[in-house]
């Protein structure tokens, strides 16, 4: 059963049925109640995690005791990205936002995995390297792009993340997300956020109904940004 998740893992999409199987012998699957943390800040990084289920939002807490959002984790998605390199603490909290079944492999047996199959190891690079051409693309568009290009910009990532398809060709981000929240994943305030929300809504680029869920036109909005 382990394998058959790891098959719908991101990362684990170019593998064979033997690197799978091989994957699957150091896996342990568990579940996580709502609220509950796989890591804490400052602890020693010893496993990866695969989320099969679920949501997990991986923060910081800054030295005023503010929350700062790193970036929420969903079905398919593996983290920490960067444990496979270092072997310092892990930089940031990671805590789940609902009931979830997540994959852990410790990360002893993962590095003697990738010493013993340097063909997997190459599939890990090459998945590593497009992780860092995005986080390339997000530095960019914090850096050189106004307000709202770097808030239609998330609400693309989270679509592509937490998205499910509508009836009429729309996508709905699964995840509802405070205001408060989306400033903090894209280092905006608040009130920046929500006046932005309130003219995309006016323009047609997005929609949200009574329990805060937000739908987006990707047409629309990939016009808009190419305009």
């Amino acid at each position: 059963m382990i394998k058959i998740h790891l098959s719908g893992i991101k990362i684990f999409e170019s593998f064979s049925e033997e690197e799978l199987g091989e994957v699957a012998g150091i896996s342990h699957k568990r579940k996580f109640p709502k609220n509950s943390h796989l890591f804490r800040q400052g602890e020693e990084m010893a496993h990866f995690y695969f989320i099969i289920r679920g949501n997990v939002k991986v923060y910081r807490i800054d030295r005023d005791g503010r929350e700062q959002i790193v970036n929420f984790f969903g079905p398919g998605e593996m983290l920490p990205h960067h444990a496979i390199f270092r072997t310092d603490p892990y930089p940031a909290n990671a805590g789940t936002t609902v009931e979830s079944e997540i994959i852990s492999i410790a990360k002893e047996d993962f590095e003697s995995l990738l010493h013993s199959r340097p063909d997997i190891s190459i599939k890990m690079f090459k998945y590593l390297g497009n992780l860092i051409v995005d986080l390339q693309n997000r530095l960019q568009e914090k850096i050189l792009k106004p307000t709202d290009v770097q808030l239609l910009s998330l609400l693309l990532r989270l679509s592509r993340s937490h998205g499910e398809e509508t009836d009429d060709s729309l996508i709905k981000i699964s995840m509802r997300l405070t205001k408060q929240e989306m400033a903090s994943m894209i280092g905006l305030t608040r009130e920046t956020v929500s006046r932005n929300l309130s003219a995309f809504k006016m323009l047609g680029l997005i929609t949200e109904n009574r329990e805060g869920f937000i739908t987006i036109d990707t047409e629309q909005i990939n016009t808009y940004l190419s305009s």
